[in-house]
């Protein structure tokens, strides 16, 4: 009798005789196959008896530390953070010399301690010594790599006795020339739960589903209110409702990247992580909440990612299959959870190796798999996604007529594309030989089964539904990479075409120098909460120009900066493109939002053919998938959730900040992996034993805390001051609105506080500490956001105080100068991207509740339409991007910066 079958075993399997031809594919299969195999005890990836027995037995009790010696190394060994060993070993010396008998532990048994607590335990793979495979699963019992064929092995050392006695050598142990990490999901999911604020944090998901839930049944069906999360997305709520996803489930998020840790010398490493979407946004992506998962060294890129990921999606496979036994310490009872795998994400030659997709320069290249087919030159090989038909053009296989992007977008749905997807794999994987499989993989864009195709279609998100869009790499690198070299003119001219003719081209080298001029002056009036602020384009775009940067010089200082610069169609146009993307990359994206940012991308792309190509052959170059994608990202929204949820953000933060810690750069890649085992086994232990870590930033003692997230703090008088006359006025005005009367002899003082913590994680300052540093030196931050009266206003504080007058109880307010309204001519043809105004710097104060500001904000100076010595001037706003995602993340004001306990002496 044979063993029982697998309860999520799917039936959409290959017939038994099924034998592909193509190595690729066989490679893909044989893979496949050993993941649907997966068991916790099996062979292939066998694990030691203790974690199999944690994993199925886990610990039911809230792990506590009573060793006060114990405790004590384990403060030490947190302490010391990135520093060397040798730094554990000075602290450990010092209090035995103080303390004899004390039992601090060496920097080994703690590192051993911290191993057993965690549960946390490396499983190392060999791989090729030049990164081009590893050798797990079906290619676990080969010598020597299949595709450089270097050895697996090191050389033996050579006999030292020397002699010729003719005598056999004694036995050497096999040294492989290179290893690769994997840290396993399971026992991380376990530490969440161990302690009843971790479980009931883990309950996150099950309480947003529920509210979606009702909201759906409530209204027909239709979605209400603003998406905020992947739990909000369609695919997700039709899992939910097939019941594939049930309450103490885990639903994942995998995400993999490349990074280059050194700039100037090949460098390349693969990292892949987890994120645990049971968790609430706010909390997952934080440092100590993101899973490490595998660490491939460089310096080459891998080629046959799937060899390095088959460990720990074996591991996955497997408590899929079996279930993972989670101790609730909320409940005190054991769970079985079944994980499910919601989304994939990669940037866009990563998701070529994790998808089995042509890539971008297919015919179909779309990474969502629509069915759009492009169009190459004439004997030209790379195919171009431009949906207009150019004139006078005659390519066999690309001389189709235009395509509707509307209607294409209206057209597409999850269970067609699964179901065009698996057409379309099955006629290539039956390919009878090479030249077969050319044109097959052709025109379907296929070039062989994914890995993730191993997965019961109960346990993950569909293939390629599981597969996310990049909100990241495509607007913050693909786009600019496109449109900014046109407006300057160096982007590739064929020779039947002529740049002289090209009326877009206005960013020359004399103009483009100006323009970097006027970007780099922009840094001081951006706070230090945006991050890095964009250094000078015209000298620095091709010196490591990051994403970040990108993204504000682009999309926020950009529609200012291109005005009367770009002509007046293509300004309108590229707003149109700031526009969307600025609605696509919030945190909560109203329907009516997604619907307009859906229209404007139809009309960027379709404009951008009528505009730059104008259906001439020898512009189809133009057309990069840049263009195109953009289209898929309102659908996305619907489907998956905002997409800075899924985004490469929080990859990109792990690789930084793991990189920032490698110290040994004799070896930087077994260093990152030490760096990241440290990582995954503390996170871990401070799950479970939360005190580890105080809080990260609390509050200075000389702050004034104030309720509801807000807070003053220093500098502050150390007496009252009187104010001007008009801040009196609008003190007056204040207090008489609220019902109290103010005798005309009033003279009023203040003490006032420079600074004020706000709920979401920025920090906004005071025009009275401002203007007292060098320009130079400063990042304004005293320009905010209010909501006052249900109206969205800007404003500059002077201060912050606290008032407590007549029937009026004690309560913190700010004083400050509103800026007048956008010009609304600029505001319109911009798509509401260009808000210019001026200021009104004590001609409209007044007085504000402190929980009326909401953000710090940028208001840029706009140099080019400020008349010089003019009373007024006028200003650009500039709103920080994905604010509550990013401060997640840890890209917030620290309250421990400067000025932190200063005071204003008399």
């Amino acid at each position: 009798m044979g063993p029982p079958p697998d309860v999520h075993e799917d039936p959409a399997t290959d017939p038994p005789n099924f034998q592909p031809v193509i190595d690729d594919i066989k490679i893909a299969k044989k893979y496949i196959d050993a993941l649907k195999d997966a068991r916790l005890d099996s062979d292939l990836e066998p694990l030691s008896d203790e974690l199999l027995e944690q994993i199925r037995n886990p610990d039911q009790e809230i792990l506590s530390l009573d060793n006060p010696d114990n405790r004590l190394s384990i403060d030490i060994y947190l302490a010391v953070g990135n520093a060397s060993v040798d730094s554990y070993n000075t602290i450990r010396d010092a209090i035995l010399r103080r303390y004899p008998s004390s039992g601090v532990l060496s920097y080994y048994k703690v590192q051993k301690l911290v191993t057993q607590l965690s549960g946390v335990t490396p499983v190392w793979h060999d791989m090729c010594i030049d990164s081009c495979m590893a050798y797990t699963g079906p290619l676990a019992e080969l010598e020597s790599c299949m595709f450089c064929g270097k050895s697996r092995w090191r050389e033996p050392a050579k006999d030292a006795r020397g002699g010729d006695g003719g005598e056999e050598p004694p036995p050497t142990k096999r040294v492989p020339q290179q290893q690769f990490m994997t840290l396993l999901i399971s026992p991380q999911l376990q530490a969440l739960w161990r302690t009843k604020e971790g479980a009931q944090a883990m309950q996150y998901r099950k309480a947003c589903t529920e509210q979606v839930l009702r909201e759906l049944d409530d209204n027909g069906g239709r979605k209400i209110s603003p998406y905020t999360d992947f739990f909000h997305g369609r695919d997700y709520i039709d899992a939910v409702r097939r019941e594939d996803i049930q309450d103490g489930d885990t639903v994942l998020m995998m995400s993999v990247d490349g990074a280059q840790l050194y700039r100037n010398k090949a460098s390349d490493c693969w990292i892949q992580i987890w994120v645990i979407m049971d968790l609430a946004p706010e909390e997952r992506y934080k440092k100590h909440r993101v899973a490490p998962g595998t660490f491939i060294p460089g310096p080459n890129k891998p080629k046959l990612l799937d060899s390095f990921l088959f460990p720990g999606l074996y591991h996955l496979r497997a408590v899929m299959a079996e279930g993972l036994a989670i101790w609730d310490a909320n409940s005190g009872q054991v769970f079985t959870s079944h994980p499910y795998l919601a989304l994939v994400s990669a940037d866009g030659p990563g998701m070529a190796c994790l998808n089995g997709f042509v890539g971008h320069n297919g015919k179909c290249h779309c990474r969502l798999y629509c069915p759009l087919k492009g169009r190459h030159k004439q004997n030209g090989k790379t195919y171009y996604p431009a949906r207009q038909k150019p004139d006078n053009y005659d390519v066999h296989g690309c001389d189709h007529p235009d395509v509707d992007l509307m209607e294409l977008l209206r057209s597409l749905n999850t269970e067609e594309t699964q179901k065009r997807y698996k057409e379309n794999l099955e006629r290539v994987e039956a390919s009878p030989n090479a030249s077969q499989y050319a044109k097959r993989r052709l025109e379907t864009g296929l070039c062989k089964p994914t890995i993730f195709s191993a997965f019961p279609s109960d346990r993950i998100l569909g293939v390629p539904g599981c597969f996310c869009g990049d909100v990241m790499h495509l607007p913050c690198l693909n786009i600019p990479d496109l449109m900014i070299p046109l407006w300057r003119g160096t982007f590739e001219c064929d020779k039947s075409d002529n740049r002289d003719e090209w009326e877009w081209r206005v960013l020359p080298p004399q103009a483009f120098s100006k323009h970097g001029k006027h970007v780099d002056s922009a840094k001081k009036y951006l706070p230090g909460s945006y991050g890095r602020a964009p250094r000078n384009p015209a000298e620095k775009i091709s010196s490591g120009y990051k994403a970040w940067e990108f993204l504000i010089w682009f999309y926020y200082l950009g529609p200012a900066l291109f005005h009367l610069v770009l002509p007046f169609v293509y300004w309108v146009h590229y707003c149109k493109l700031v526009r969307a993307i600025r609605l696509l990359l919030q945190e909560e994206i109203t329907p009516d939002e997604v619907q307009e940012a859906n229209t404007l991308l139809v009309q960027f792309s379709d404009d951008f053919e009528n505009l730059y190509v104008q259906r001439r052959a020898d512009r189809l170059h133009f057309v990069r998938p840049s263009v195109h994608a953009p289209s898929h990202l309102p659908g996305e929204t619907v489907r998956i959730g905002p997409g800075i949820i899924s985004s490469q953000w929080t990859m990109e933060r792990t690789i930084g900040n793991l990189g920032e810690e490698i110290r040994q750069h004799s070896d930087p890649y077994a260093n990152l992996a030490e760096r990241g085992l440290r990582r995954c086994q503390l996170n871990a232990l401070k799950a479970m034993l939360p005190d580890l870590e105080p809080s990260s930033d609390p509050l200075p003692k000389s702050a004034c805390d104030v309720g509801r997230g807000y807070a003053l703090l220093a500098a502050t008088d150390n007496c009252e001051r009187p104010v001007t006359a008009a801040e009196a006025m609008a003190l007056k005005n204040y207090l008489e609105s609220k019902g109290e009367s103010v005798p005309t002899s009033w003279h009023p003082r203040v003490v006032r506080w420079a600074r004020a913590a706000l709920p979401n994680g920025q920090i906004a300052r005071s025009r009275w500490k401002e203007e007292e540093k060098s320009e130079d030196d400063l990042r304004r931050a005293r320009c905010v956001k209010l909501e006052v009266n249900g109206k969205t206003e800007f404003a500059e504080i002077h201060y912050f105080f606290l008032l407590d007058h007549g029937h009026i109880e004690k309560r913190a307010l700010a004083l400050a100068s509103f800026f007048g309204p956008p010009d609304q001519q600029l505001y319109q043809d911009s798509s509401k991207t260009f808000y210019s105004c001026e200021d009104r710097a004590d001609m409209d104060v007044r007085v504000v509740e402190l929980d009326s500001v909401k953000a710090v904000i940028g208001m840029v100076l706009d140099e080019r339409k400020t008349v010089v010595g003019a009373l007024h001037k006028r200003w650009y706003l500039v709103e920080k991007p994905g604010l509550k995602v990013f401060s997640m993340i840890g890209l917030a004001d620290s309250l421990s910066s400067s000025a932190g306990t200063e005071s204003a002496a008399g």
